[in-house]
């Protein structure tokens, strides 16, 4: 049976909280501040942001096929002439959701990471945002309040 090991906290510069179920099979990362913005009437900020959020979460034990269910959530608003992207990518397996202008929505993203075995998760998070680089008045932000992950199947 696979579970998650001990994941070490001091990988990244972004700030969060683990809580690891007691069977060690899902956990949940809490952010206070991973977030990007492009903020309106800041005619020097860039026209294009992106913040990156990675770690590495070990996993331990053995069994067929190993098949993991990942989870952000956030909060995107968008207006108009701007845009934003969310991206989870763990091991080389990738989720993608777009958000057009006049987006104002809490999306949960998720990614089904599924490997033979695997002894880490490479996880990675991409958070970016544009907006129409002549238009200072349009505003795009985007934020993760959580990463949950759980191996399936889930416990009875």
């Amino acid at each position: 049976m696979f579970t998650f090991g001990k994941v070490p906290t001091d990988q990244t510069e972004d700030k969060f909280d683990l809580g690891m179920s007691d069977d060690k099979r899902a956990f949940t990362l809490t952010f206070n501040d991973l977030k990007v913005t492009s903020e309106a009437g800041q005619p020097s900020a860039a026209p294009i942001s992106a913040h990156v959020f990675s770690l590495i979460v070990p996993i331990e034990g053995y069994g067929k096929n190993l098949e993991i269910e990942f989870a952000v959530s956030g909060t995107v608003v968008t207006k108009e002439g701007a845009n934003a992207t969310l991206m989870l990518s763990v091991n080389g397996q990738t989720s993608v959701a777009d958000f057009p202008a006049n987006s104002d929505e809490s999306p949960v993203q998720k990614l089904k990471f599924t490997a033979e075995a695997a002894s880490e998760c490479r996880l990675s998070l991409l958070l970016l945002v544009g907006r129409d680089s002549k238009d200072t008045s349009t505003v795009a932000f985007l934020n993760a309040m959580a990463i949950d992950a759980e191996i399936l199947p889930r416990a009875a």
